[in-house]
């Protein structure tokens, strides 16, 4: 070969490799925890490509006169370099290569893993940390650190009393070293913690009752054997003692007196919870209670997702749910229509699916059956957070199939804890985006062959960002969906549909965003008409710190909080393209720490009310789930008490829907936190039901998607001569959970539907019923000319 024909075939090489040699593939190989956002660095990946590609143009076009073999060497193996760096960066960051693991090596990686959540491989270095600062001379304040983050690891993986023992001698040896008092409150707190955690195990998780844990505490949940809340009250009592302002060890003094039965009377006036907050006189809503125990739904698990809807078109909702832990199955539960459950995991095939942070529902090839994603690895780090998502499609026999490489889905493991489906497109059948943490988001384009093709980048929704949630709505009224995507700690998106395929960002034009004055920590978020004007609203539930529950009680006690959190955020649609923030004129301007999240009608008044799962990993998070009642679309009011909703424990996947068949929604809540000792009993509150009257219905498409999602419901109702509309829209409500998609709706005093119509996003068809009786569960089929009325 020629040196000129040499250098033409190295300027090629080079051009290649400046062309492979690009952001996405960099991020790929050395980018493991996020990705590259800085301005520089960017312009520095572009610079570097132009500069190694203008160098193989000139090697092509004009070949230098070089006669050494070394500078040919040289250029070879730089050319080749770049080439087979980018190019293999290139194809991971584009899914050409496959990196699926079985799911029991998910499993078996928690045994000797050190990820910070599920490994137990951490306790063993941490225990090798500690003995190696005790035993070194002068390490005494590196040694108490060691001592306390071993107790906490400790008390993530059930060795509470080894636990207790390692913050007492921090303890001790901190006291020799001469720490003040306000010093060791600190640690103080820390040992009343983890002594409500061996009361905790004893009463509400191993010994626990359907009242266990319900804030405020009844006297059917009190301890019975008072030895460790009592040690832990000593710990708060005395940190209070010491630092007044203190408000966690109040909250966590006070939470300890109700266990004890001793709150309000033996609480000290300037340290009580005001007993407005524990105790409600409101009449006005149903007070609900834990069944679960009863119908064999209390099963433990640590956080996870869930799904309330019929799985095999017997006209009963059934319930999966699932548990973040890679060794935890699916669990199936099918209504037998008597009261009670049967466990269909095994027969189901769903056993065999381990793991699941999150769940949703649909029918993604329109075949009349319910398939499911399974959505893993948010929060984990290393292989642990590369599981990857499941689409499990249903078949006849009632069996699941996983079909996720089939389908085009598991190419690629990203860690993510939300999705959600949608016809973005109208061509009929549904299509997925999938929000990624640390990894762009995934827009899945229905082939309507099976299977699916990422147009993410193509459409304009990549989001590069940390997605907590997504959710779909026409926020337009223009008859195709929008995207919404709450981010943490960058600003959230709303991804306009422009009807051609793509999307355009104009969250921060129309004012929901929100990324103001805080750093911007939003969680669960969803689509609804909260007013019943036509116009879907957005909320957005605001996380706060999960590792500190001062701001959350702070609120509670109606106190200044030490540092503001993201509060919750409620946008109202003005109908004229943009949105109003509404959350301090409707009373949700609150700090809650959400993490699941759903949306039904309690008291079947026609107005949709908010249920919060809350809380953060760590144990002394001891707050309750919350419950918002709809006040005639002009506020809200918190009804957690008079509910009896107030679950203390980890809240996580929440769905509504009627599992009884008796008009009124329940309500299912997966309990438990993320560590393995924080497990906790699933919970399902049973609505006693009121004397309003309801309407179900259960949409079938024939031309639109067959779960008519999207499809927009309007209800014309007249009470007591008093004419109004309620609206409702076909999903499955929060993006932490998913209720029925059969529409539950109240009607208030209302007898009967005056106007029923019936919007279906594909075909653009309105189908118009009148006079429709109250207390029905009919079926419309899209196209038919009367609905059905069903048993």
């Amino acid at each position: 070969m020629s040196k000129t024909g040499g250098h033409r075939w190295l300027g090629m090489a080079l051009v290649i490799g400046a062309v492979l040699f690009n952001r996405g593939a960099i991020e790929e190989l050395f980018v493991t925890d996020g990705f590259i956002s800085n301005r520089l660095i960017v312009a520095g990946i572009v610079f570097t490509q132009l500069l190694v590609g203008l160098a193989g143009l000139i090697l092509m076009i004009r070949p230098p006169r070089l006669g050494k073999g070394t500078v040919l060497a040289v250029l070879f193996i730089a050319a080749a370099s770049v080439t087979a760096t980018g190019g293999y960066g290139t194809a991971l960051h584009r899914d050409w290569i496959s990196h699926v693991k079985e799911r029991s090596a998910f499993c078996e990686l928690t045994a000797h893993g050190t990820d910070a959540i599920l490994g137990r491989g951490t306790l063993d270095v941490l225990a090798a940390n500690l003995e190696r600062v005790r035993t070194t001379p002068g390490q005494e304040a590196q040694t108490i650190a060691a001592y306390r983050e071993l107790s906490d690891y400790l008390l993530r993986h059930g060795g509470v009393d080894d636990a207790i023992q390692k913050l007492e001698s921090a303890a001790e040896l901190a006291r020799d070293q001469g720490w003040s008092e306000e010093q060791l409150n600190v640690i103080r707190i820390e040992l009343g913690v983890a002594h409500l955690r061996v009361g905790e195990v004893t009463h509400c998780i191993k010994g626990g009752t359907a009242e266990s844990c319900i804030f405020p505490i009844s006297e059917r949940a009190l301890w019975a054997a008072p030895a460790a809340a009592l040690k832990a009250l000593a710990y708060f009592e005395e940190a209070n003692r010491v630092q007044p302002d203190d408000i966690r060890a109040r909250w966590l003094l006070n939470i300890t007196h109700m266990v004890l039965g001793s709150y309000p009377d033996e609480v000290p006036a300037e340290v009580r919870i005001p007993e407005d907050i524990a105790y409600s006189t409101d009449q006005s809503v149903p007070v609900f209670r834990n069944i679960a125990p009863e119908i064999g739904l209390d099963t433990v698990n640590i956080l996870g997702g869930v799904i309330m809807d019929d799985f095999d078109n017997d006209g009963r909702l059934d319930i999966v749910t699932s548990s973040s832990h890679p060794c935890d199955p699916l669990i199936y539960f099918h209504n037998s229509g008597d009261g009670t459950f049967d466990d269909w995991s095994e027969a189901s095939g769903l056993a065999s699916e381990l793991g699941g942070a999150n769940l949703v529902q649909a029918d993604y090839n329109n075949d009349g059956l319910l398939d499911l994603l399974v959505i893993r690895g948010a929060w984990l780090s290393g292989e642990l957070a590369e599981q990857g998502q499941s689409l499990l499609r249903q078949n006849p026999d009632g069996t699941f199939t996983d079909v996720t490489l089939s389908a085009g889905l598991g190419y690629r493991a990203y860690p993510s804890q939300t999705a959600a489906w949608a016809d973005y497109d109208s061509d009929g059948d549904l299509d997925l985006y999938i929000g990624n943490e640390r990894r762009p988001g995934q827009l899945f384009r229905n082939n309507d062959d099976g299977t699916f093709t990422d147009v993410a980048r193509e459409a304009g929704v990549v989001n590069d960002a940390m997605a907590k949630g997504v959710t779909w709505g026409d926020f337009d009224n223009d008859g195709d969906p929008d995207l919404y995507v709450s981010n943490w700690g960058q600003p959230n998106r709303l991804y306009r549909n422009e009807s051609n395929g793509t999307f355009i960002d104009i969250a921060s034009e129309v004012g929901v965003a929100f990324s103001g004055e805080t750093e911007l920590r939003t969680f669960a978020v969803w689509f609804w008409d909260v007013n019943s004007d036509g116009w879907l609203d957005i909320f957005v539930g605001g996380y706060g710190d999960s590792k500190d529950i001062t701001p959350v009680v702070a609120d509670y006690l109606g106190v200044p909080s030490p540092r503001e959190v993201e509060r919750l955020k409620l946008a109202l649609n003005d109908g004229k393209g943009r949105f109003v923030d509404a959350s301090e004129e409707m009373n949700l301007n609150h700090m809650r720490t959400v993490m699941g999240a759903n949306f039904g009608d309690i008291d079947n008044d026609g107005f949709l009310d908010i249920y919060l799962g809350t809380g953060g990993p760590v144990f002394d998070f001891l707050v309750p789930n919350v419950a918002y009642r709809n006040i005639g679309g002009e506020r809200f009011i918190d009804v957690t008490a008079a509910t009896r909703l107030g679950h203390l424990q980890k809240g996580h996947g929440i769905a509504f829907g009627d599992l009884d068949g008796d008009g009124d929604q329940d309500i299912f809540a997966q309990m438990g936190g993320f560590y393995p000792a924080d497990a906790f009993a699933n919970a399902v509150f049973e609505n006693p039901g009121n004397d309003n009257h309801w309407i179900t219905i259960r949409l079938a498409g024939t031309s639109s998607n067959r779960s008519a999602i999207g499809s927009r419901l309007k209800l014309l109702v007249n009470e007591a001569g008093q004419e109004r509309m309620i609206q409702a829209s076909v999903g499955s409500g929060g993006s932490y959970g998913a209720s029925s998609l059969q529409q539950e709706i109240g009607l208030g005093i209302a007898d009967r539907i005056t106007a029923l119509e019936v919007f279906w996003p594909t075909s653009g068809l309105t189908q118009r019923f009148s006079n429709v009786p109250a207390n029905r569960i009919i079926q419309i089929e899209e196209g038919a000319s009367d609905y059905r009325v069903l048993p």
